[in-house]
């Protein structure tokens, strides 16, 4: 429950509720693609590194192939995680959005959304920094536990929620019948090419993104689900601890499968109901009020507030997660570069220097006004870009790293596999959209 309540972020509320609004439920499949292809490549990641006690960029840097310092493809990953630093400003606009529609500071709130230009909307810039210093504080000080949990309360309830007003929306006038549903399963092609960047964006981001297959790892490994294994021995008892954790961490993968798919599917549906049909598009400063005005029709006078609540927990929760993880995997990277001491002091003081230097640097890009959920689209497109080499990553573990006596059968390779080639068509289709768009 806590990791599909911290995977519900930015990709399923803007990028996944965007995609609805433009497309409309013909790119359902999409979604239900993307929630679910990369979970095969998710748990492969995490048998490797839990059986052997490594880190991801530790693992992924044994892989071979052309080396600057380090593996290739950790400096795609590298690529990938400075996009991801736009993604949280333009998720940062989106928090800073939602409280100053809640707690205007300088002015009337909705007069400023109003106007033509944003400069004017002086609130959400206010919010913003108060937020992202705010943030930094948290972290540097380690604070932020209480905060966090919090968070995915409120998350989980908005989950429930937002898949409530899905199927409560086809009760009204909102309705979209059961073939159109069952046509937007099929692999049907838009009408407009143009909201394909969207969609792929949202592929990129949505349940397990690019970077979360890179950070789960570590989550297992801060859980203690390689110190509960051992030491990798000989002995039939290290095999048998191996496998029962592998076990939990399986389970655990294909439960929160099921959880954010579900949302997932929520969010681009309320968008394509409501959305679509009124021909709105959640963009710019109108980003968080357009999409607060897909809950009207079920929720009525209460939607801005069940809306604006549920979205501070999502955005704010992925800002927290994203800058802590980002300051440990940056941190992991110093030191598989060889540019930081292997050193528990050296990598606490570079955590603790990155968790006050990361969420400052979000706020920057953020204030540069640049428009927020382009910023999250551009971050999407790149993880679908970046997730082959992902994907690659985990099928060497697979069958050159991971011990053999863990491995899985044949119909499990199978999966993989067709899920490692989704992940590089997916990835070869985004380069051709983003060259010929």
């Amino acid at each position: 429950m806590v990791i599909a309540a911290g995977l519900v972020g930015s990709g399923e509320l803007i990028a996944t509720t965007k995609a609805g609004a433009q497309a409309g439920i013909g790119l359902l499949w999409v979604i239900v693609l993307g929630c679910t292809v990369k979970v095969f490549a998710q748990i492969e990641l995490g048998r490797y590194t839990v059986s052997s006690n490594e880190t991801t960029l530790t693992a992924i840097n044994r892989i071979p192939g052309p080396r600057l310092g380090v593996n290739w493809i950790i400096w795609l990953w590298l690529l990938m995680m400075a996009t991801t630093f736009g993604m949280l400003g333009g998720i940062l606009g989106g928090v800073g959005q939602a409280l100053a529609m809640t707690i205007p500071l300088t002015g009337d709130y909705v007069v400023a959304l109003q106007t033509a230009t944003e400069p004017d909307a002086r609130d959400p810039r206010t919010w913003a920094i108060i937020i992202g210093v705010g943030t930094a504080l948290l972290l540097f000080f380690g604070r932020y536990t209480l905060l966090q949990t919090l968070c995915v309360g409120m998350v989980f309830a908005f989950t429930v929620i937002s898949v409530g007003n899905m199927f409560m929306l086809q009760t009204t006038d909102y309705a979209i019948p059961v073939g159109d549903v069952l046509r937007g399963l099929s692999f049907a092609w838009p009408d407009e090419p143009g909201v394909w960047l969207t969609a792929l964006a949202a592929f990129g981001i949505i349940g397990v993104g690019g970077t979360d297959l890179v950070v789960y790892p570590y989550w297992c490994l801060e859980r203690g689900y390689g110190r509960f294994i051992g030491r990798r021995g000989d002995d039939p008892e290290w095999v048998a601890r191996a496998r029962g954790w592998l076990r939990v961490m399986k389970i655990d993968a294909l439960v929160s499968l099921c959880i954010y798919t579900l949302t997932t599917v929520a969010f681009f549906f309320i968008g394509a109901a409501v959305l679509h049909r009124d021909g709105s598009d959640p963009d710019g400063m109108r980003m968080v009020s357009t999409l607060a005005t897909a809950y009207v029709p079920v929720f009525g006078n209460y939607a801005k507030t069940l809306f604006l609540a549920g979205a501070l927990a999502v955005l704010y929760s992925s800002f927290l997660v994203a800058n802590a993880g980002a300051a440990r995997l940056l941190t992991d990277f110093g030191r598989v570069l060889g540019a930081l001491p292997n050193t528990e002091k050296a990598q606490q003081r570079s955590v603790a220097t990155l968790s006050v230097g990361l969420p400052l640097l979000c706020l920057l890009i953020y204030l540069t006004g640049w428009n927020p959920v382009r910023l999250v689209v551009v971050g999407g497109l790149v993880q679908s870009l970046v997730l082959p080499a992902i994907g690659f990553s985990a099928l060497y573990m697979r069958y050159k790293l991971t011990d053999k006596r863990l491995r899985p059968g044949k119909a499990w390779d199978a999966a993989l596999i067709l899920s490692c080639l989704s992940l590089l068509l997916v990835g070869l289709f985004s380069l051709t959209q983003v060259l010929t768009s």
